[in-house]
């Protein structure tokens, strides 16, 4: 059976604690596997005199709910397990791969590399891999794909760890797994100028936008509620005409509308002088986070193509402070924080 096919035939299982004996057992040949790479550190890695390798307990990953814990299976075979948990040393990252085999019969079959993809897709959100800096083979591995599913956008730094007394020093690993699946999808749209019929779903794409603001900032980013949709939604129409803004949505096959921009053209303060045109974006939506990378990209490429014909020299772009997908792929269009708004109440 060549790789192809018995990525085709893995399967993932949540595992209970009845499977806790079997992972146990697993941690054996996991710890000999190991051996190769991180046996010279210490006396630590030393085969005890019954011959058998002894791991950590990992009872607590069944018993914790901040831990998760994953058979692998191919074709129904069992072939290695996953252990998560979240003592990462960012504390905004969401994930750290604690433990993660695959026995020597899959090995370098694919597996490994399914495996982790399909679980960094299972948890979206911000993760860590810590690997000993001896161990060489998993260095390759992760850097690989990590690399493959983030198109390098990950960092590698040596860093100390605290739940490791024997192999503090460790290379940690770190990236977004939402923002890597956005370099993977792959959508049919096209882009045109909007019309009166568009702008409903304008204005939705707005209030969704306001109320994700809304929880970050409750009072500057507060809703204006149904007169708020109605004066947005009389502004919207009023400006498809106006030439001193660049409109442009994104539509799909099935003629949805999954993006929008707006740019409005502006002159600098006197006290500036740019040498032209300002084109100011504030109103920039896309249908899902991950489609910043293609949909976000298409819709900023038409706005500066259109505005480089009226003169503009530069964009501005009004992005939150924790729209975290969104500043991350403004910064990847080669566009720099200029100013920022400190806010607060008057008490």
């Amino acid at each position: 059976m060549n790789s192809k096919e018995v990525a085709s035939n893995i399967s993932i299982i949540a595992a209970a604690l009845d499977d806790y004996s079997c992972i146990q057992n697993m941690a054996r040949f996991y710890f000999y596997d190991l051996s190769r790479d991180c046996g010279f550190i210490s006396s630590d890695w030393a085969i005890p005199k019954n011959g058998l390798y002894e791991g950590f307990d990992f009872k607590n990953y069944f018993e914790e709910s901040s831990r998760k814990v994953y058979l692998v299976k191919v074709h129904d075979e069992i072939a290695g397990f996953v252990l998560l948990n979240q003592a990462t040393e960012d504390p905004d990252a969401d994930w750290n791969v604690g433990e993660f085999f695959i026995i020597a019969k899959f090995q370098g079959r694919g597996v490994a590399s399914h495996v982790a993809k399909e679980i960094w897709r299972m948890h979206p959100g911000k993760w860590e891999v810590s690997v000993i800096p001896y161990n060489k083979s998993a260095l390759k591995f992760w850097e690989k794909v990590i690399s493959e599913v983030v198109c390098h956008s990950f960092k590698k730094e040596i860093k100390k760890v605290s739940y490791d007394e024997y192999c503090p020093e460790r290379v940690i690993f770190s990236f977004d797994s939402q923002y890597s699946i956005s370099n993977k999808i792959n959508l049919n749209f096209c882009m045109r100028s909007p019309l009166v019929r568009d702008v409903d779903a304008m204005v939705l794409f707005s209030k969704n936008k306001r109320k994700f603001y809304e929880k970050a900032q409750p009072q500057f980013w507060r809703d204006a509620g149904q007169a708020g949709d109605n004066a947005q939604k009389t502004w919207f129409t009023e400006i498809l005409d106006d030439t001193n803004y660049v409109i442009f949505i994104a539509e799909n096959d099935a003629q949805d509308v999954i993006g929008f921009i707006i740019g409005k053209f502006m002159p600098a303060p006197e006290v500036y002088n740019p040498g032209g045109l300002t084109l100011m974006i504030d109103d920039f939506c896309v249908a899902s986070e991950i489609m910043w990378q293609s949909v976000g990209a298409a819709l900023i490429d038409s706005t500066k193509a259109a505005a480089k014909l009226k003169g503009a020299v530069q964009i501005l772009v009004v992005c939150g402070a924790h729209d975290r997908f969104k500043r991350r792929f403004l910064s990847e269009q080669n566009l720099s924080i200029a100013s920022e708004w400190f806010v607060g109440g008057i008490v």
